[in-house]
């Protein structure tokens, strides 16, 4: 009895002092795995110890480009190539004022920038840009789309593509939802970061005094979506004389005004749209101008007159195209442009352009295309001697994650 006594409470002993030193040891702290966060569709991550939900994204697009270039002389090069890879990164949080989201869209590319320019390596801030949406409106800041825009092209760009002038400027927008599917924006943008402050070389003209003013109302729907949309732009041109210009004492002021449809039938993959647009003083916001293969700075905001006095360019265009699923992982596009610029005294610039391309996919984000275009340009000017038409092919494979 004595021995058995003995053994368990030697036993009793050993099992506190072994739970004592276990409860000296240090205590792992939880791990917190990523979660998947599917409020906002497929590819978005919680950031670990936050409310905010993530997604990274890219691409890599590689091309190769062939023009005719008979009149450019021979140092012009008729085959050039190019390689970008783009990053993406889209962060959405909810908050008790709405959905606060944060978009940044940079790329790095390699090849000619333009038509006519040596190969140089480049870096590209596309969008980056703040947003806040509730049930009344969206508040965007930063460089995003401009709001004037809204159909560019379904075509790729064959160095001479058609005239598809869309752009991101740095701007300060509201958006108010009306209902039903209808939205009006008010917007305040920076031209100069968008490339819209277009004269002639020697055109002196002051700096920018005020962001331009953009206005749009537009609809979406299930049929597709609508808008009209006008601007108010700073030249930059001051006119010493108000008497050569009418006496209008706001003769540096340009103005725009577009509309424009999209409407495609559900579940087909077809797909039309149409714009068109006329201009006094802002040429950029409605024109890309003619391609700098053909000729060089074709875009400015005043022109001159017959008896040598500065008047506004007057400007319209229209562009259209379609897109359509036409096979199982084939799709095909066809693109046109029209656009008619008075530069008065230097004669009219009229030129039109048509692009079509056939895209395989033969794997989800993986893309390999051909594309086609071709530019008719009139210009009336005397001393200019551009070619009357132009044509280009080119190749494209993308991977897009």
């Amino acid at each position: 009895m004595k021995l058995k006594s003995l053994l368990f409470g030697s036993a009793a002993a050993v099992m506190a002092v072994t739970g004592a030193q276990a409860a000296d040891l240090p205590v792992a702290e939880p791990v917190e795995y990523v979660r998947i966060c599917d409020a906002f569709g497929a590819g978005f991550y919680y950031i670990p110890g936050t409310d905010t939900c993530l997604k990274v994204g890219g691409r890599v697009r590689v091309e190769a480009h062939y023009v005719n270039g008979d009149d450019q002389g021979d140092t012009f090069n008729e085959f050039t190539s190019r390689a970008r890879g783009y990053v993406r990164l889209d962060a959405r949080t909810q908050t008790d004022f709405g959905l606060l989201r944060a978009y940044v869209s940079s790329s790095l590319q390699i090849g000619p920038s333009s038509f006519a320019d040596n190969y140089e390596e480049g870096q590209y801030l596309e969008n980056a840009f703040i947003q806040l949406s509730n049930d009344m409106g969206t508040l965007t800041v930063g460089h995003a789309s401009s709001f004037f825009d809204f159909f560019g092209t379904y075509g790729y760009g064959t160095r001479i593509g058609i005239d598809d002038n869309t752009t991101e400027q740095t701007l300060f927008a509201y958006t108010f939802n009306v209902g039903n599917g209808v939205s009006a924006t008010l917007s305040f943008e920076d031209a100069a970061s968008g490339g819209r402050r277009a004269h002639f070389d020697g055109v002196v003209i002051d700096g920018q005094e005020f962001p331009d003013v953009v206005a749009n109302v537009r609809v979406d729907q299930g049929w597709g979506s609508a808008q009209i949309m006008g601007v108010i732009h700073d030249t930059g041109v001051e006119f010493v004389d108000d008497a050569l210009f009418d006496g209008d004492d706001d003769s540096d002021l340009g103005w725009a005004i577009g509309a424009g449809v999209t409407a495609g039938i559900p579940g087909t993959g077809f797909e039309a749209s149409v714009q068109a647009n006329y201009t006094q003083g802002a040429v950029s916001y409605i024109t890309a101008g003619v391609n700098s293969l053909i000729l060089e700075n074709t875009l400015s905001d005043v022109t001159l007159d017959d008896d040598g006095s500065i008047e506004l360019t007057k400007a319209w265009n229209v562009r259209g195209g379609i897109s359509a699923d036409f096979a199982t992982q084939w799709t095909a596009s066809l693109n046109a442009s029209y656009t008619d610029i008075d530069y008065k005294a230097l004669g009219d610039l009229d030129f039109y352009g048509i692009s079509g391309n056939v895209a395989w996919t033969p794997v989800s984000g993986f893309l390999m295309g051909v594309e086609v275009a071709y530019n008719n340009v009139d210009w009336e000017f005397a001393d200019s001697s551009d070619p009357d038409d132009i044509w280009g092919v080119m190749f494209r494979a993308q991977r897009t994650f």
